[in-house]
């Protein structure tokens, strides 16, 4: 039976009224729900697993088992609790209790359990081996013995869902392990939840009055493309460091260190090219994780007048890529996309400031030179909802201070205004964050960045521009060349030839 079509029999059989199904979405009306707009939504990802929540319970649904508690969904300034479960796990029978909201002024105890994706990850783990299968270098990865090459996946999702898949495309685990939906490409899989290991969980806690601080709206907020996650993953693994030669290491009479970042592997049809991965935070609101949600190429040549490009199927919104050790971040993956941020901060440099800049190579410059450790925002748009992250997160109070750098882009048009927003944006972000902003100093030429200030004068002169970052006001009042209005430029007229 078709997963969706599943799905859909389970909330029927639940007494909910169908309203609408589009690509992988459901829309549903709870049992005595009369609203022209129903409220219900279960989505369904490609490995089967399973969202539902609904637009106006402020609570959550009570749903029971098998579905557990799943974070937070942003709906505009507000939000409502989610569920997740896996379709396989769904079952119809005539004892189903219609589905519910939990009343507004109680909370229903021993329904949702939580588990933990690093305890889930550990007991599945155990249970593999016990099976018969050997881990091997690579994470999550196993062989069964007949050589050392890795025959089968481990997958940890972050409701603590557990999946495993030979990629010789058959596989046959000892119980507590259930067959599962086949993999996109046809393998076949199975799973087993945190109950089905023997872990406790905890019971999902009851709901803050404030709603969770939201980076985008929902509109704005796309699911991740779990393929190339999964193909930037594997590259990333199989990938090599980056030539010191290369394109992007060597700009601007800078020499940057690439061994923090990796190039696609030689077989790979991107050979040669340098992976930037980018992380957001985990749009489920799930306190201290980041999604992997694409990757930056950055190219040995130029090909069709740029040398970087976004893979297909990034997620920009909210996006960055870390200095230094993004491999933390990239060697923490559970499941498909999530990884615990605090993995990062135990490689950083706490003792001196975050910065967040625009490019990659800029982040390297200030990194490598020094001057702090870097989130790069990958585009001037970007630093603001990166630097509202940091903020509301409370990010920045593990630094001494956080820093939002600027690239020196202070180029105008015939008529005197700004060629680029990326200037005013900064400044915008750090009035807002109450941030410090750092703008190249006034002598620089347009377009200047820490890389071109490393390869100008070294280090020391990368240091000295963060250093020198003051408060917004203060910046705006510093750089009135900048900052105060230009009158229209009055461009004169060729005076006509006479005949």
């Amino acid at each position: 039976m078709d997963a969706l079509h599943q799905a859909e029999n389970y909330l029927v059989a639940r007494g909910c009224d169908i309203h609408k199904i589009k690509d992988h979405l459901i829309e549903f009306r709870l049992p005595g729900e009369t609203s022209r707009t129903p409220g219900g939504r279960l989505s369904l990802a490609r490995d089967g697993t399973l969202t539902m929540w609904h637009r106006y319970a402020e609570k959550g649904l009570a749903a029971g088992l098998p579905w557990l508690a799943a974070g937070e969904i942003p709906l505009g300034d507000k939000s409502t609790p989610a569920l997740r479960a896996h379709v396989d796990q769904l079952t119809v029978h005539p004892e189903l209790t219609p589905l519910a909201k939990v009343p507004k002024f109680s909370f229903i105890p021993g329904l949702q359990r939580s588990y933990d994706p690093e305890q889930v990850w550990r007991a599945a783990d155990a249970s593999l081996q016990s099976a018969g299968l050997m881990p091997t270098r690579l994470h999550g990865r196993y062989h069964d013995g007949t050589d050392q090459k890795p025959v089968y996946k481990l997958l940890v999702s972050k409701d603590g869902l557990a999946t495993a898949f030979s990629f010789r495309g058959d596989i046959d685990l000892p119980a507590p392990w259930r067959q599962g939906r086949p993999t996109r490409d046809g393998r076949k899989a199975m799973f087993v939840t945190g109950g089905d290991l023997g872990l406790d969980g905890d019971l999902a806690p009851p709901r803050s009055s404030k709603a969770s601080p939201r980076l985008a709206t929902a509109s704005e907020s796309h699911p991740v493309d779990l393929d190339l996650c999964r193909d930037t993953l594997h590259a990333w693994t199989a990938a090599e460091t980056p030539p010191a030669d290369h394109r992007h290491l060597v700009k601007a009479h800078a020499d940057l260190d690439g061994s923090d970042l990796r190039v696609y592997p030689r077989d790979h049809r991107f050979a040669d090219t340098m992976l930037a991965p980018m992380f957001r935070p985990d749009p489920l609101g799930m306190p201290g994780m980041v999604e992997l949600c694409g990757v930056q190429h950055l190219m040995p040549k130029v090909t069709f007048d740029t040398d970087k490009i976004m893979a297909k199927g990034s997620r920009t919104i909210g996006a960055f890529v870390t200095f230094p050790a993004p491999d933390s971040l990239m060697r923490a993956i559970t499941g498909d996309s999530l990884a615990p941020f605090q993995e990062w901060l135990a490689v950083a440099d706490k003792n001196k400031p975050l910065v967040i800049c625009e490019g990659v190579a800029t982040g390297l410059a200030i990194q490598q030179s020094g001057a702090g450790n870097t989130l790069c925002a990958l585009s001037s748009n970007n630093v603001m909802a990166v630097a509202k992250w940091v903020k509301e997160t409370g990010l920045s109070d593990v630094f001494p201070s956080v820093v939002i750098a600027t690239d020196h882009d202070i180029g105008r048009d015939a008529v005197g205004r700004l060629k680029s927003n990326a200037i005013p944006r900064a400044l915008k972000a750090a009035k807002v964050t109450g941030f410090a902003l750092a703008i190249p100093p006034e002598t620089s030429p347009v377009g200047t960045d820490a890389r071109d200030l490393l390869g100008q004068g070294g280090p020391q002169t990368v240091r000295d521009f963060i250093a020198s970052a003051a408060s917004a006001a203060e910046a705006e009042n510093a750089r009135a060349d900048i900052f105060l209005p230009v009158k229209r430029i009055q461009l004169a007229a060729e005076p006509e030839l006479e005949r």
